[in-house]
């Protein structure tokens, strides 16, 4: 008998769970390998380990003045730096209690609620996820994603946020998070949205003011307080009733504290454009050379800079300015009109008939518009300290906005009679004494080409005899002249400048005396130094350090300073230049402006009225004023010299800053190699006691004095007078 084959149902149903284990097996796989090559494409465009370990956040640069004054932010995202420590526990409790109230307790995410935002998303049809971000997640996507949502994003930020908690405590997670995010307004970082919303530090911030910062990153637009302060203050409100639902705050707290206002305090955009932003543009043009040179980025580093500005004389400067500019415009314009306008209208319209431009002419509006749209005139005012070559103060122009050109530190303008000194201590230098008389007749020179040049004296007037210190307080070409071809020589003249720190090309020529060459205004400003400090001159500088995001200096920089002239010559110079401004061209300075302090200076003034200078110095400061125009065609007018339009300015200015910072009313010093001796007006020779007329004048000791007076009477009998030391 055949028995039945019982084994054969069995192997089929084995061979089919051999079959069902395969497939599994290859589904299973195949998702293993697809999960693994998803992995690895999300890992594609996730941040790489070095990248994690290094958090650097684009940090602002602030400059300081000299006092440690904010006055500058430099940056492509205005952010910066505060470690936790120095946050006050209102700011991180009113962002836990808003943002992720758990963050100490998960490990970057939360799993139930990222589930929980998929399965909202998918039933909504949407796949695009929403919500259920802790604060690591949120620092994730503002430092390596943008905030388009999408699964493949999050997915990535999640692994990413998972990745940062290996690499960082809480702490340090939550410091980078407060340093990162974006508040609004220009603001990266608590600390950029503290001086933003409310001109305070991190530390200063109250329960409210923490509250209103930490409801605007979820949307800076819809929840800016000076663009939506309603949506604002709702918000800061929610902030609060978290505070209070978690444990931060009482009940009685919360209710208080939502019924105050927003009390916003916004700052002063000093970053955009600031005080002194002609110093503060060549400061970070600066920075960018010392970057280069030191291996750091002034862009992003969130390095400090202390400059040597005094924010109290800047201000001071740009009030000078602001005052001064529309009375010397005014009276460019009034000169314009009574002498210039007549040629403008001629080219400006050249086929209209006489009676048509009588008419345009006696138009008012058109007349001021050409007046000021035509002729602008433009200021540059730097002062220093004389004795380390700090810049205090800079003005390079009338407006900023209008043109970044720094007249003060790039233009290279004609000095007029400003560069007289350099050829009187030239002279000096020689043993020339101050009592040599100079002729003031007119001059006649033959040039090069043949042809004869006679330099005019400013005020017509010629003939006699002068001496020095009447020849430069007077301000007299043809006695300049006289002394650099017969006392001294060009080359000497323009050796001595450079020496003092002039940088431009000097052409050693005759009319070198009376500033015939291009000089840069802070260069000739700084070149007074010289004759105020005993013949040391500093080179102006505009940086004093450098430090890093944590306070660790990366580079200082000392005064550079060099003898340049004798401390006799140096005197000698500055008592000329004190008899300018007592009863020369600059005595408008004690007159009309009212300046009593002890000063000296030089006004110059260039052919044709195109430049206007006054450079001068008291015991404390220093500082220079020029005013023309852009275009070197264009004159400021007859009368416009310097007197009449640089030293307003530059009397202004010390008048502010005297008053402001309380300066003491010191003399100058006079050196130990500096004797004094009575002489006779009329000669220049020692006095006698039949002299007429005399006075007290000062001597190098290292030459001889004068013979006694020949004129008056009986010097034959007469010991030689005895001078008087210091």
């Amino acid at each position: 008998m055949i028995q039945p084959d019982t084994d054969r149902p069995r192997s089929g149903f084995v061979w089919r769970q051999v079959w069902v284990a395969i497939i599994v097996g290859l589904v299973v796989g195949l998702l293993v390998v697809a999960g693994i090559r998803f992995y690895f494409h999300l890992r594609e465009g996730m941040p790489s380990v070095e990248q994690l370990e290094n958090f650097e956040p684009q940090l602002s640069t602030k400059l300081l003045d000299r006092n440690g004054v904010p006055i500058k932010e430099i940056y492509t995202q205005r952010r910066s730096y505060i470690p936790l420590s120095q946050t006050p526990p209102c700011v991180t409790q009113a962002f836990l209690a808003i943002e992720d109230h758990k963050f100490y307790e998960h490990w970057g995410i939360r799993p139930v609620a990222l589930a929980g935002a998929f399965v909202q998303s998918l039933t909504r049809f949407s796949l695009r996820p929403r919500g259920a971000s802790t604060i690591t997640q949120q620092l994730t996507r503002n430092l390596y994603y943008t905030s388009k949502r999408s699964v493949k994003r999050k997915l990535r930020e999640a692994l990413t946020a998972i990745e940062i908690e290996r690499y960082y405590s809480k702490d340090e997670i939550l410091e980078m998070y407060l340093t990162q995010t974006y508040f609004g307004g220009g603001a990266h970082g608590i600390a950029a949205a503290a001086s933003t919303y409310f001109s305070k530090s991190v530390p200063e911030l109250t329960t409210t003011e923490a509250a209103l910062l930490a409801g605007i990153p979820k949307s800076p637009t819809r929840y800016n307080p000076f663009n939506y302060p309603e949506n604002a203050r709702t918000r800061r409100n929610t902030v609060l009733w978290r505070m209070w639902k978690v444990g931060y705050l009482t009940k009685a707290a919360y209710d208080s504290l939502a019924a105050t206002d927003l009390n916003l305090r916004p700052a002063s955009l000093n970053g955009e454009i600031g005080i002194a932003p002609y110093f503060t543009e060549m400061v970070r043009q600066q920075l960018n050379v010392i970057g280069r040179e030191h291996g750091f980025d002034p862009y992003r580093d969130g390095v400090t800079v202390l400059t040597t500005l005094d924010s109290r004389l800047q201000a001071c400067a740009e009030a000078a300015v602001r005052v001064t500019l529309p009375e010397i415009q005014e009276k460019v314009n009034a000169i314009f009109r009574a002498t210039e306008l007549a040629r403008v209208l001629d080219k400006a319209y050249p086929d209209s008939s006489v009676r048509a431009r009588r008419r345009m002419a006696s138009e008012r509006a058109l007349v001021d518009s050409l007046g000021t749209v035509y002729m602008p005139a433009q200021v540059a005012l730097v002062a220093l300290d004389p004795y380390t070559g700090h810049i205090l103060a800079m003005i390079g122009g009338r407006d900023f906005d209008e043109t970044k050109f720094n007249r003060a530190v790039q233009a290279v303008r004609q000095p007029g009679s400003c560069f007289k000194p350099f050829v009187y201590a030239a002279v000096f230098d020689s043993g020339v004494p101050i009592t040599t008389h100079v002729s003031n007749d007119s001059l006649a020179i033959e040039q090069f080409d043949g042809t004869i040049w006679s330099p005019p004296n400013y005020d017509k007037e010629y003939g006699g005899e002068v001496d020095l210190r009447e020849g430069l307080f007077r301000s007299l070409n043809v006695v300049a002249i006289r002394l650099i071809r017969e006392r001294t020589t060009p080359r000497t003249v323009a050796d001595l400048a450079h020496r003092m720190g002039i940088t431009t090309q000097l052409d050693p020529y005759d009319a070198l005396a009376l500033g015939s060459s291009g000089v840069i205004p802070l260069d000739l400003t700084a070149a007074y130094q010289a004759f105020l400090t005993g013949g040391i001159w500093s080179k102006p500088m505009a940086i004093v350090e450098v430090t890093d995001a944590y306070g660790h200096t990366i580079c200082e920089y000392r005064p550079v300073r060099r003898a340049v002239l004798s401390e006799e010559t140096a005197f000698l110079v500055q008592s000329l230049m004190r008899s300018v401004v007592d009863r020369g061209t600059g005595a408008g300075l004690r007159s009309v402006h009212g300046f009593y302090s002890p000063a000296a200076g030089k006004t110059g003034t260039t052919n044709d009225f195109a430049d206007a200078w006054f450079v001068g110095f008291t015991p404390h400061l220093i500082a220079g004023v020029w005013v023309g125009f852009d275009d070197y065609s264009r004159q400021l007018g007859h009368g416009m010299g310097g007197a009449v339009a640089a030293l307003p300015f530059w009397a202004r200015f010390m008048k502010s800053a005297y008053d402001t910072l309380k300066y003491a009313e010191d003399g100058f010093e006079i050196p130990r190699g500096i004797v004094t001796a009575q002489i006779c007006e009329e000669t220049g020779g020692l006095a006698t006691p039949f002299c007429p007329l005399t006075r007290t004048e000062y001597f190098n000791r290292s030459f001889p004095l004068p013979e006694p007076c020949p004129e008056h009477g009986g010097i034959q009998n007469m010991r030689r007078p005895r001078p008087s030391l210091f």
